[in-house]
């Protein structure tokens, strides 16, 4: 049966008295739920340093956001506990056990402003979708699984585990949150995080962020010098855009060769070049077109390159150039069931005498991370340059036969009449800060939430299909 409840559709027959109770009770907290919410949106809680303080590590954005959420576990009469402006704790129920749900608080900022359609840091609700920046990462899921915990709290439920909705502060960047939080507490013995994508993510590949680092004298000892390269020092994304700067004493020759440039300005002898690709985060390099394969294309053709041009142009082209996959590298790896390593050059940078270079590599199951470290660590070697590790992330698997991929799975199909299938994510979630708990949703495979981008959206039938999930998954994980 498919019934209308405040504009949205039920997705389900009712199972028994206490799901018809819960989902009547949930979908009536619809405009508190959406008030709630706009209130996080309202709040620009991206990682700010220079604003922190003693309880506010992040920043004083993050720690508004903290509080806000304190006050709403407050309102509702929770058990909640901040660990000094790391993370968060609002938790429910008695038990040895523990389940967890984890999210975050943090978000990317909005500075590519010119792209939205709406003030990023208002909740504004248009053709049935919401948008703000953190209504789909993370910030509309948490409160959704805060609401759940809310109607199953006033219906008296009872589970045989702690149900601990667990959330950070730094997820977006350092993970410092997570790493703080599990020094003061027993991580849960399960749990799942609602920071990702359905059916169900049960492996998330193993990240490397990584730079290469090296000291050369930007000498013009030839015909085209190359003295300055600027590129976004993103490490989260492909590089969409890249300028080098060029004293040349053949310019038509020069600029005979520039066949992939976007733009080429002249000043007497000194030739800025632009190169435009295509934005794309790091864990999905095939998504991207970058900006740095079309300048070693035109550049690898250049003559009389002095010589710091000739070394950057041959660490690229030999190393990174045209492959997203690791190949290059000689760590290319695939695994039947968790996919293939990725490689994305994130940035190049050639100033002040410094060249840098920017990567994220990420793997599969069957592939050792300490080989990974040192064959990176050789490549540095052979190049004279110093390898610098940024971001280290643990590769996370859980097997399909286990307990927690059963009763999701069962969630999932109940509400979806869909098979739950498993699969792999680049991505990172904090799912991968304990042993038994994998990504869960919010978004369904037809959903385009925009995250990290401009126009961060959910669709609001799926957002609430998804909390049905949420709550059939606490519910069978908790009787």
């Amino acid at each position: 049966m498919v019934e209308k409840n405040n504009n949205y559709e039920v997705n389900r027959d009712y199972g028994s008295s206490f799901d018809k109770n819960f989902i009547e009770k949930l979908y009536s907290y619809r405009n508190q739920m959406k008030s709630d919410l706009a209130s996080l949106i309202s709040i620009n809680s991206v990682r700010d340093l220079h604003t922190s303080y003693k309880g506010a590590p992040f920043g004083k954005g993050i720690r508004k956001c903290f509080d806000k959420v304190m006050e709403l576990a407050v309102r509702e009469g929770f058990k909640v506990e901040d660990f000094d402006g790391y993370a968060m704790h609002i938790e429910y129920g008695d038990g040895e056990e523990t389940l967890g749900i984890l999210g975050h608080l943090d978000t990317v900022d909005a500075k590519h402003i010119e792209g939205w359609n709406t003030n990023p840091f208002e909740l504004v609700e248009k053709d049935e979708f919401w948008y703000g920046r953190g209504v789909n990462d993370d910030k509309g899921p948490v409160l959704g699984c805060f609401y759940i915990l809310k109607v199953l709290k006033e219906l008296n439920y009872k589970p045989n585990k702690k149900i601990r909705l667990i959330l950070g502060g730094a997820e977006e960047t350092t993970w410092e949150c997570m790493q703080y939080y599990a020094k003061h507490n027993k991580m849960p013995d399960m749990g799942f995080s609602p920071d990702c994508d359905f059916p169900i993510v049960n492996c998330e590949k193993g990240i490397i962020k990584c730079q290469y680092e090296k000291e050369l004298k930007a000498q013009l000892d030839g015909i085209n010098n190359i003295i300055e390269i600027k590129s976004e020092l993103n490490i989260d994304a492909v590089c969409s855009n890249i300028k080098i700067y060029v004293e040349s004493r053949d310019v038509e020759g020069l600029i005979s060769c520039l066949k992939k440039a976007s733009s080429i300005t002249k000043k007497d002898k000194l030739i800025e070049i632009e190169y435009q690709g295509k934005f794309a985060l790091s864990r999905n390099p095939h998504k991207g077109e970058n900006a740095i394969f079309k300048f070693v294309d035109d550049f690898v053709n250049v003559k009389e390159l002095n010589l710091e041009g000739k070394v950057i142009i041959d660490i690229l082209n030999r190393y990174f150039n045209n492959d997203i996959y690791g190949k290059k590298l000689g760590l290319f790896h695939e695994d039947a069931e968790t996919g293939t390593t990725t490689s994305n050059l994130a940035y190049v940078e050639f100033l002040n005498k410094k060249l840098l270079i920017g990567f994220d590599f990420r793997y599969p199951m069957g592939i050792d991370k300490k080989y990974i470290l040192n064959r990176l660590s050789c490549i540095a070697g052979e190049i004279g340059m110093s390898f610098n590790v940024l971001k280290d992330l643990d590769l996370l698997y859980v097997s399909g036969d286990s307990q927690l991929i059963d009763k999701l799975s069962k969630s999932y199909e109940k509400i979806t009449n869909k098979r739950a299938l498993l699969f792999t994510k680049g991505a990172a979630s904090y799912a991968r800060t304990m042993k038994n708990c994998v990504g869960f949703g919010p978004s369904f495979e037809e959903d385009k939430p925009n995250s990290h981008k401009a126009n961060e959206c959910i669709n609001i039938k799926n957002f609430y299909k998804a909390l049905e999930i949420y709550y059939e998954a606490i519910k069978g994980l908790t009787k």
